[in-house]
């Protein structure tokens, strides 16, 4: 999994990976890095697999497996398939061989598979690429292992466009589309401009946001966003911070709470003692929890932050991130209410998408302020 999150966050590329909300991932095991001491290898596969026993017996004291897999550390095996072209595949082989990747055995190895392909039909372009890829200033990662508690996700708005009205106005003018003139309606005007098929004016007005102590599961779902720029710090230090995310089903069941507070507990124990051991800090990071928490810095432009709103704030959508999209956009709503007013899931703007699978209460008033 560790290796996932670092490929995911190619932003031209495809991904299609298998669900972790709904398929059972108890017999998926783990992967080891190389070189580990006896002891190291000792002290690691008893980690794992007491969390693996941990994440069995929560899904059956009946808690849902997409709050489960918070226990599941991060050397989880998965596989997922990618569509990029060459010009992207080259960048992100040189990322994992000679950038981030670089001190991370598993995605270097990874990189010099896809290498060695990738050889066979373009000889030499890569080590022409590698040779001027440049310095890339690593993140430094922690150096040592705290014991935390659970803690709610949060939301801060850092920055945006101040008149976003203004600017889109300009917009309308150069493009020719949505002129306001003094006797229209301006919520009809708005509500056209937010439901057109095209609205490329959107993209001119941005806001960035720091979102706070958020699962390593719910980064995926930021990740995920092809046009957003996001900053993430190393998984390292999700593990080194040791706070997690404590969802409601567990809370419910006094049995489950207890082994799901014990498995962060006994798990940062298991990191300090393989740090003890010698263990280094990129192979520690075997060792965060999915429901380890951590903060990022996104920036999205208005027209994603509409399609952002239609996914996540959707009854539908993952408990966790539908909490941190409704934190957003009231955040954006108490700013800029003459547009954000207008946002919401999918069914704020007609039939609701889900199907069969419909809550059956579509949203009828955004939000209460």
């Amino acid at each position: 999994m560790l290796v996932e999150q670092f490929v995911i966050e190619c932003r031209l590329a495809s991904y299609t990976v298998k669900s972790r909300r709904y398929v059972d991932f108890g017999e998926a095991g783990w992967v080891r890095p190389e070189g580990l001491t006896e002891a190291q290898r000792e002290r690691y596969d008893e980690a794992m697999a007491a969390r693996f026993e941990d994440y069995r017996r929560l899904i059956e004291l009946g808690v849902p497996k997409e709050d489960a897999r918070f226990v599941l550390p991060y050397c989880l095996r998965s596989n997922f398939f990618m569509t990029v072209d060459a010009r992207e595949l080259i960048s992100l082989i040189c990322a994992m061989r000679c950038g981030r990747g670089k001190g991370y055995a598993e995605i270097e190895a990874l990189g010099a598979q896809l290498k060695a392909q990738f050889d066979e039909i373009y000889p030499g372009v890569i080590d022409k690429e590698a040779a001027r890829y440049p310095r890339y200033e690593a993140a430094p990662l922690p150096e040592r292992i705290a014991l935390g508690g659970d803690r709610a996700g949060d939301a801060e708005l850092l920055d945006g466009t101040d008149d976003a009205m203004g600017l889109l106005r300009q917009m309308f003018d150069f493009t020719g589309r949505f002129p306001i003139r003094d006797h229209d309606n301006p919520n009809q005007v708005k509500w056209n401009i937010l439901t057109d098929a095209r609205p490329r004016e959107l993209e001119m007005v941005r806001y960035t946001f720091r979102v706070k102590r958020v699962s390593l599961a719910c980064v995926t779902h930021f990740t995920r966003h092809r046009v957003l720029s996001l900053l993430v710090p190393p998984v390292a230090r999700a593990l080194a911070d040791g706070e997690y995310v404590l969802p409601e089903t567990v809370r419910a069941l006094p049995a489950a709470e207890s082994i799901y507070r014990r498995a962060f507990e006994a798990q940062g124990m298991a990191a300090r003692e393989a740090l003890e051991l010698g263990m280094s800090m990129e192979d520690l990071s075997y060792f965060a929890l999915s429901g380890h928490e951590i903060d990022l810095v996104l920036s999205m432009n208005l027209r994603e932050l509409v399609h952002f709103m239609k996914l996540h704030t959707c009854n539908r959508a993952q408990w966790e991130i539908r909490g941190v999209a409704w934190k957003m956009l009231k955040l954006l709503t108490a700013r800029k209410p003459e547009i954000f007013l207008y946002l919401g899931p999918s069914c704020v703007y007609g039939p609701c998408p889900e199907g069969r699978m419909s809550c059956g209460r579509p949203c009828k008033r955004i939000l209460d302020l």
